[in-house]
C-alpha cells in the first residue's frame, strides 16, 4: 500500500464519489448536500512530558497523581511497582497507568534506562471512561510495533532534536527545558493525541456491561453512578450542591462521591466543572453573549469566578479563547 510522508494511503473512493453515492441513496434530485463533523471543544492537558536518561539502580519513589500516565521504554529495563504488583518493562514497551494509582519505578539493569514520559488529562467523558477501565496496561514491543506508536515517537524525537539544535543550552547540567515554537507545540499536542488514540485502540474489546463499569464495580454501584450522572448533568445547568444531590438519593456525600469516582474515574465536582467548561466553550464560540451572561447561565458566582475556573481548566481566559467573530446560534 503506498505511503505519503510515512502514512499509509488507503485506497478509498474520492470524497466526491462518496457524496454523490450517499445523496443518490437518499433519493435526492438536486445536488445540495453537506457532511458535517461534530464540534470539538475538548481541552488536552499535558504536563511532565519529557525524555529521561537515568543511571543503573536509579529509583523514583512511590507516588500518585490526578493525571493519566504513559511511559515508553526507549532502552534498558525498568521495574514498575503498581499497587503491590511487579511489572517489568523492556526496550520498546509501553505502560499506561490510570490517574490516582500509586506506583514506583526502579532501574533494575546494570546500565542506563532511557524513557519517554507523558502525564495527561482531557475534559472528554468518553475518553475518561475508556481509560478508567484498567488500573494499568503493559503493551510489549511486539504489540506496539504493530501500531503507529513507533512512527509518532519518531516525530516527537525529531521535535526534540530540532528544538535542541535551534536554542542555546541555558538549563542545568542535569535538566534542559525546551522552548518550542508555536508550530512544534501544535505538532507535539497532535502526536500525543494520536498516541492516546493508539493506546485506547489497543485496549481489549469489552462488553456493553463491562464498558459501563470500572473493574470491581458492582451492578448496583454502576446503576447508582448512572443516576448520579443524570443528576450532575442537571446540576451543571442550575444552582445546587452535590450534598443536595446526595440527599435526594438518601446516601451520604462521601458515599455519593466514592460510587461515582469508582465507576467513572473522576469525582462529581470535577465532572460538573468539566461539563460547565465544555458548555462555556460552546457559548464562547457560538454566541455573542458577554462573559457575565455566560457565567450567570452556567451557575458561577461571578464573572471573575468563572474566568478563574476557565483559565484553570484551559490555560487561557474566556476572552482569549473566544474567536473574533461568533455566531448567535445556541444549541445544547
Amino acid at each position: 500500500m503506498p505511503r505519503i510522508g510515512g502514512w499509509k494511503r488507503y485506497l478509498l473512493p474520492p470524497v466526491y464519489a462518496i457524496l454523490v453515492t450517499n445523496f443518490s441513496l437518499q433519493g435526492g434530485i438536486g445536488m445540495d448536500l453537506e457532511i458535517i463533523f461534530p464540534d470539538i471543544t475538548s481541552t488536552l492537558q499535558i504536563t511532565g512530558c519529557h525524555f529521561g536518561l537515568k543511571p543503573a539502580k536509579w529509583n523514583y519513589p512511590k507516588h500518585h497523581h490526578h493525571l493519566y500516565e504513559l511511559l515508553y521504554c526507549q532502552e534498558g529495563e525498568a521495574l514498575q511497582l503498581i499497587n503491590g504488583k511487579r511489572i517489568q518493562m523492556h526496550t520498546g514497551d509501553w505502560l499506561f497507568i490510570k490517574a490516582g494509582i500509586r506506583h514506583e519505578t526502579d532501574n533494575i539493569s546494570e546500565s542506563h534506562f532511557s524513557f519517554f514520559n507523558i502525564h495527561f488529562d482531557m475534559d472528554n467523558h468518553e475518553m475518561r471512561m475508556r481509560l478508567s477501565t484498567l488500573e494499568y496496561a503493559l503493551y510489549p514491543k511486539l504489540v506496539a510495533d504493530s501500531t503507529r506508536l513507533p512512527l509518532y515517537m519518531q516525530e516527537i524525537e525529531q521535535i526534540m532534536q530540532t528544538s535542541m539544535l535551534n536554542q542555546p543550552q541555558i538549563s542545568s547540567a542535569t535538566e534542559r527545558r525546551l522552548i518550542l515554537t508555536y508550530e512544534n507545540k501544535l505538532a507535539l499536542q497532535s502526536f500525543i493525541l494520536l498516541i492516546i488514540r493508539e493506546i485506547i485502540l489497543l485496549q481489549k474489546p469489552v462488553s456493553e456491561e463491562a464498558d459501563s463499569q470500572v473493574q470491581g464495580t458492582t451492578m448496583h454501584e454502576a446503576d447508582t453512578a448512572h443516576v448520579i450522572e443524570e443528576q450532575l448533568q442537571r446540576l451543571s445547568m442550575s444552582q445546587g450542591s452535590i450534598s443536595q444531590m446526595a440527599s435526594e438519593l438518601n446516601i451520604s456525600r462521601s458515599q455519593y462521591t466514592k460510587i461515582f469516582t469508582k465507576t467513572y474515574g473522576i469525582s462529581p465536582r470535577q465532572y460538573v466543572t468539566e461539563l460547565k467548561l465544555k458548555r462555556a466553550k460552546h457559548l464562547l464560540v457560538s454566541t455573542s453573549w458577554t462573559i457575565e451572561d455566560i457565567a450567570a447561565r452556567l451557575g458561577f458566582h461571578s464573572a471573575s469566578h468563572f474566568s478563574r475556573q476557565f483559565r484553570q481548566g484551559t490555560g487561557v481566559s474566556p476572552a482569549q479563547f473566544r474567536p473574533k467573530h461568533t455566531m448567535k446560534k445556541v444549541e445544547f
